[in-house]
């Protein structure tokens, strides 16, 4: 369990570098233990522990004020892991609260609300990469609502182009976050973003969708409001929000183009559906050819309105199972009503209904059944 805790402490883009510093650590607590304290790979707070014994051990041997300093250093690191791992808890319970939305746009535009909600900073600005500019897609700024509607209005108005040697232009490149001090005066900063924030300092993290073939999409800036400068744990949890929030809007655009995918592979069946239909209601012909072809006889007439054959006025217009469709439409059945008469689908029903508003040339159903009246009103009996 220590070490799930350890590797979820130092996960995200910063996870090589922590590893790293931690192992040497974890090495030189060894050497100086003079043993081997809870075997290769020991979780930090067992050899910590191991030290704090050590030293209370050597009695009157060991300095006063230097057990104390050790003592106070130790508890300064483990306050840091306890911080540093609370933060990053916090962070991904925000962005799991973010998967639940199922729109990708509705995501992004609630992203900066979670991760003030999630972490110290206190004002975020989400904007997207388009055509080499910066455009402000959302911003949330706490106990400010208006300043953040007016910031996003400004850089929509006026985008920020992409060009060097802007810092954000270094970012998109790189693909990691930094925190940028003394802003005010900093040669790669844009100056209208200085002037619309304030800034002293402020940290920025690419927003890297994809995985074989990573794509930009856009950027974050955040701060601790105006005047407040930021650490490392800041710039930290603004890239592992970064990162996952990119890993949720990845699946949030997948699952809406499967979607649409299946709505459409569903209409695609209707169709065959109403096709196939067609088809089995056709009458079948058979030609010889020891004899001509005779005319074949008219076909029956059938009697609408008066004696008036509505297959010879709509013939070449409507197919066959149309007309029927037709039909049931002009006595008032609903779709329901004229599946059950014909023994097809709603699916069906619907997509014969909709071929007969296109042909006929009419916006709707009652258009479609006056149509149809009229019509049958122009032919004589």
């Amino acid at each position: 369990m220590t070490a799930t805790v350890t590797r979820e402490v130092l996960a995200g883009p910063l996870d090589v570098e922590l590893r790293g510093r931690m192992a040497a650590a974890a090495t030189r607590a060894q050497e100086l233990l003079g043993e081997d304290v809870g075997g290769e790979g020991a979780a930090p707070h067992v050899l910590i522990d191991a030290l704090t014994r050590r030293l209370a051990d050597q009695g009157d041997d060991a300095p006063g004020d230097a057990v104390q300093e050790r003592e106070a250093a130790l508890e300064r690191v483990r306050h840091r892991y306890d911080t540093r791992f609370e933060a990053l808890a916090a962070v991904r319970h925000a962005i799991d609260e973010l998967r639940s939305i199922t729109s990708p746009a509705s995501m992004l535009e609630q992203a900066p609300a979670a991760l003030c909600r999630a972490s110290k900073l206190r004002r975020v600005v989400l904007s997207l990469t388009e055509d080499g500019r910066m455009v402000a897609e959302a911003a949330h700024f706490i106990d400010d609502r208006a300043g953040a509607a007016d910031v996003v209005a400004r850089l929509r108005a006026e985008p920020i182009a992409l060009e060097h040697p802007l810092l954000e232009t270094e970012l998109l490149r790189r693909r990691r976050a930094t925190i940028v001090d003394d802003a005010q005066v900093h040669p790669r900063v844009d100056p209208r973003l200085v002037e619309l924030m304030g800034w002293t300092s402020y940290a920025a993290a690419p927003l890297v969708v994809g995985g074989a073939g990573p794509n930009v999409i856009g950027i974050l800036h955040a701060d601790r409001g105006p005047g407040q400068r930021l650490d490392v744990l800041d710039r930290d949890v603004l890239w592992e929000f970064t990162s996952l929030l990119a890993q949720a809007y990845e699946s949030a655009s997948l699952r809406r183009a499967l979607r649409h995918e299946r709505e459409q592979l569903r209409e695609f069946l209707d169709w065959l559906g109403a096709r196939s239909g067609e088809l089995t209601d056709a009458p079948l012909r058979l030609a010889t050819m020891q004899r001509p072809p005779r005319r074949s006889a008219s076909p029956p007439v059938v009697a609408v309105g008066g004696g008036r054959d509505d297959r010879v006025v709509f013939e070449g217009l409507l197919t066959r199972r149309e007309l029927d469709v037709l039909r049931l439409l002009a006595d008032g059945n609903s779709n329901k009503g004229i599946a059950e008469a014909l023994v097809i689908s709603d699916g069906t029903v619907k997509f014969h209904v909709n071929s007969i508003l296109r042909k006929l040339r009419v916006a709707n159903r009652a258009e479609a059944v006056s149509r149809y009246l009229r019509l049958l009103g122009m032919r004589a009996p």
